[in-house]
């Protein structure tokens, strides 16, 4: 997709996006695409320079649309020809990583120092992680006790903790090892490598102390993370995603993958007379909300916690006709996710940045982590 801004400010965008060595590109590797968001500091406000998103599939000989997985040479030559046709102008880059090549858990050790986690952290991610910890790379955040008056909240004061709560994530060695050689030769400079969850959490919500869902409607997979008190309390990977639905409609009628994909964005899961998918889209995104509403009513009964908002991201968020699909099958509110509200762009941009806005937010999500 090319860039919006600078094909419809052409050669007036550096005078309205004036270019600052203080810039940040997100960058979201996915499956099918890469995309990604710059952003500037201005007077302690992200704005917004640019933006963009490439499909991966013609660099692996396939269509727009399907799923890859391309070594670091095709990924740098992808990740220039973007940065090419979206005009972005910094080598300062925040990546995300994506979820299928790392690991969150919440674990529960017992009460210590912070000196004393340190060193019990890494021997109790042995149980979790299912390769050597020499293997990856760990970071983790002890989360403190939940204080609270909320009715029907069981509220645990600190002194009377036994145990602490600690957030771990885990990225193997070799994903970092091949985003490394991404970035150099790409001749970018990075300072971020960041779970892709966190980046979709940082852009999409609003300060809410009740639990909240995001929804990552992708090429290969879904993934599903739910917020608790600003906690991740939960990631789960469910496999089947938008690419899933290409594949049922080329099959069910008989036409290539590439067709398929066409009438898949232009119809959706709405219903015309000689266009109607519905019949063989729905159930995909049926069985995708029913686990999702599964992995919902499990975090119910461990914690007695309400979901109050879902929020849908990610390249199958754009699908027609979804958001009312969506709010059929949830007893929550469905909420449309809106990451580009969170950065400054002219006002007129506002509808289409809200359009595109579920599709970048892990992108958008990682620049503003290096901006703070």
């Amino acid at each position: 997709m090319a860039n919006f801004l600078s094909n419809f400010f052409g050669s007036a965008a550096p005078a309205l996006f004036k270019k600052e060595n203080s810039s940040v590109v997100g960058i979201d590797i996915g499956s099918s695409s890469i995309k990604v968001v710059q952003l500037r500091k201005d007077k302690g406000r992200a704005v917004l320079e640019t933006y963009g998103e490439i499909a991966l599939g013609p660099y692996a000989g396939l269509e727009i649309g399907q799923a890859t997985n391309l070594p670091a040479g095709k990924i740098i030559e992808a990740l220039k020809d973007l940065f090419r046709e979206a005009n972005i102008t910094t080598t300062r880059a925040a990546f995300a990583i994506p979820l299928k090549s790392s690991m969150i858990s919440l674990i529960e050790i017992p009460a210590a120092s912070e000196a004393i986690i340190d060193q019990v952290v890494p021997l109790e991610a042995r149980k979790y992680i299912p390769v050597p910890i020499s293997e990856v790379a760990l970071d983790w955040w002890a989360i403190p006790a939940r204080e609270t008056d909320e009715p029907g909240v069981l509220a645990e004061k600190p002194h009377q903790a036994k145990s602490v709560e600690v957030l771990l994530a885990a990225i193997h060695n070799t994903t970092i090892s091949l985003y490394q050689e991404v970035m150099r030769g790409a001749a970018l400079k990075s300072n971020i490598f960041e779970v892709e969850t966190f980046s979709a959490v940082r852009s999409v919500f609003i300060h809410n102390p009740a639990p909240q869902v995001i929804i990552d409607l992708g090429a290969g997979a879904t993934k599903v993370y739910i917020v608790d008190m600003g906690i991740v309390r939960l990631s789960q990977l469910i496999n089947k995603g938008s690419q899933d639905i290409t594949f049922a409609i080329a099959k069910s009628l008989n036409i290539p993958f590439v067709k398929a994909e066409e009438l898949k964005r232009r119809v959706g899961v709405l219903g015309r007379a000689q266009e109607n998918v519905s019949p063989v889209v729905n159930p995909i995104l049926e069985y995708i909300f029913y686990e999702i509403n599964r992995i919902i009513s499990g975090f119910h009964k461990k914690y007695g916690r309400v979901v109050s908002n879902i929020y849908i991201i990610g390249n199958g968020a754009a699908l027609k006709g979804l958001q009312e699909l969506a709010t059929s099958q949830f007893d929550n509110q469905f909420t449309p996710a809106n990451p580009f509200a969170k950065v400054q762009a002219p006002a007129f941009l506002d509808p289409v940045l809200a359009e595109a806005g579920p599709v970048f937010a892990v992108a958008i999500g990682a620049a503003l982590k290096d901006l703070q």
